[in-house]
């Protein structure tokens, strides 16, 4: 019996639901599932029997749960009680691709942890070749990348190569995000050939490892339009998309307080137009999920759930 199964099973009998525990606990199900199984082999208990309305813990599985949620919590409170001081000041080092959903995000992370201590951060905005770099060499605690689900196979295999584990975080498809008043901010969906005669902004250092730049360039389609413009930082795509009469921009889903901000609007385009992206958040294999990193988690979930309407 370990600590870990306890806890899985407690947040299985708290949420009624192997899905909901699951995303509690930042765990695929299969784990959880196995766990649970062992530790039911270990005391020969079921704990829990499937019904329409979810997991429903058995007569005997409530006695035992009710007992491991004591032992659960005299746990977690054991250990703040002695790591408290050691992690008096979080320190903690993030590199990531220029998405504002993650940005909202991270704020909130720092909003709920610098509550309890003091925080001191690193958060570095880049392409993805540094995000390896930074975290598989430089010692940095997370990295989040973005690639083409078509893609995905040959930076898998790249971060295996490395030593790094990874996580999918979202799934996606670009939306055209462009000012109020752009000619085509009404339409329900933009095609690629709507946008040739209007100004493409573009992170210049957007390219994905392994490919070759003509490659990449067909994610973009930037050989089609009439004017492009290459930035590598985030704030200026902003100000450029408010003050660039027919600016527009092919970039993750924004938050909406951001598009008020800006007086921005974001339109869709076809589905068989755009392919989708993921974005993956990459450590070292050896690294186990902080406090803060399982915040962060949460945020994001939270963040693609009011984005993603």
């Amino acid at each position: 019996m370990t600590i870990q199964q306890l806890k899985c099973a407690v947040e299985v009998w708290k949420c009624g639901s192997i899905n909901k525990a699951a995303e509690r606990l930042y765990m695929n199900q299969p784990n959880i599932s196995r766990l649970i199984k062992n530790l039911e082999s270990e005391f020969g208990l079921t704990l829990f029997s499937r019904t329409s309305s979810g997991m429903v813990a058995t007569r005997d599985g409530e006695l035992f749960l009710m007992q491991a949620e004591k032992l659960v919590n005299n746990t977690d409170t054991f250990e703040h009680s002695f790591k408290h001081n050691e992690e008096s000041t979080t320190s903690f080092r993030i590199a990531l691709p220029r998405g504002s959903y993650l940005t909202k995000a991270f704020a909130r992370t720092l909003n709920a942890v610098a509550e309890d201590h003091p925080v001191q951060v690193t958060f570095n905005e880049t392409n993805n070749e540094e995000v390896i770099q930074c975290v598989s060499a430089q010692g940095y605690d997370v990295g989040i990348i973005r690639l083409p689900i078509e893609f995905e196979s040959n930076y898998k295999k790249l971060l295996a190569e490395k030593q790094l584990k990874f996580q999918e975080i979202m799934v996606f498809r670009f939306v055209v995000v462009m000012h109020k008043d752009h000619p085509l901010a009404n339409r329900e969906y933009v095609h690629f050939s709507d946008l040739v005669n209007y100004t493409a902004l573009v992170h210049g250092d957007n390219h994905f490892l392994t490919f070759s730049d003509s490659e990449t360039d067909k994610l973009y389609r930037t050989h089609l339009y009439k004017n492009s413009i290459s930035i590598f930082e985030r704030g200026s795509q902003f100000d450029f998309l408010r003050d660039i009469p027919g600016a527009f921009m092919l970039i993750s889903p924004l938050p909406q307080e951001l598009l008020n901000a800006y007086d921005l609007v974001q339109v869709k385009m076809p589905d068989s137009e755009i392919g989708l992206f993921e974005d993956l958040m990459i450590t070292r294999k050896e690294r186990r999920y902080t406090d803060f990193v399982q915040e962060l988690m949460h945020q994001i979930l939270e963040v693609e759930r009011e984005i993603m309407v």
